[in-house]
């Protein structure tokens, strides 16, 4: 339901400042059930897309709605084969990192530092992702003070290649089963025994047409039925 009012206020039919119906209207004429209509209307209160007015209505906000995400290196598909459009990113973490590591190791040295940041990706309203990347900060420092909407309505590096950073030759992408991490598994199924829970792991490695790597990011896909398709060249 979430995804279908999206749908509706960015095809124009839900205009800034619509009052919406009732929830309790809303459940009488809609073929789901009235907590249904709440967790909608409340997630969509917390990302900023609908805003309530004490004993007055809940309205559509103004601002950029969009969620048709871009990722240049895999795309999801549902079940039917069909692609996803719809994708609700929730920046979690963004910092600015000066320490060593696994990405200093893949991504070179880089004396101005890397770029963090710590995503939850909700795929076409049916499953959480948890996705971390790691950029040079040399190319992509600009989004440390990126307003955090812009960060979670484009994908990265597409947002880069707009603002004439880096322009993106290939990408490498790794797929491996894995066994969740108890902190990622825990935000993909809460309330869940998470101890056993399986999944995805999704490496991709972003490059300029000389091989330099520009970014790594890491997702954590919960198990599903829906199918990835990848690519490598980007141009």
């Amino acid at each position: 339901m979430r995804d279908a009012i999206i749908e509706l206020i960015v095809e124009g039919h839900l205009s800034e400042g619509t009052r919406l119906p009732t929830e309790q209207e809303l459940a009488a004429n809609l073929p789901v059930s009235l907590g249904t209509v709440q967790k909608a209307l409340r997630e969509l209160v917390d990302s900023g897309d609908l805003y309530r007015r004490r004993r007055v209505g809940t309205f559509v906000a103004g601002g950029d709605h969009r969620r048709e995400i871009t990722t240049p290196a895999f795309r999801f598909l549902r079940p039917d084969g069909t692609r996803v459009r719809m994708v609700f990113i929730h920046l979690l973490k963004r910092e600015h990192v000066l320490r060593q590591g696994t990405w200093s190791d893949i991504l070179g040295e880089c004396p101005s530092g890397y770029v963090r940041l710590i995503r939850q990706d909700r795929i076409d309203g049916a499953f959480d992702c948890h996705t971390e990347i790691h950029l040079r900060a040399d190319m992509a420092s600009t989004l440390l003070e990126a307003d955090a909407e812009a960060l979670e309505h484009e994908s990265i590096l597409p947002l880069l290649e707009t603002q004439g950073r880096v322009t993106l030759s290939h990408a490498e992408n790794r797929l491996r089963m894995v066994r969740l991490p108890k902190t990622i598994a825990r935000i993909m199924h809460p309330g869940h025994d998470t101890s056993s829970a399986t999944g995805l792991r999704l490496e991709t490695f972003y490059c300029l047409a000389d091989d330099t790597p520009v970014a790594w990011q890491v997702m954590h896909i919960p198990s599903n039925d829906y199918s990835l398709s990848l690519n490598t060249a980007l141009r």
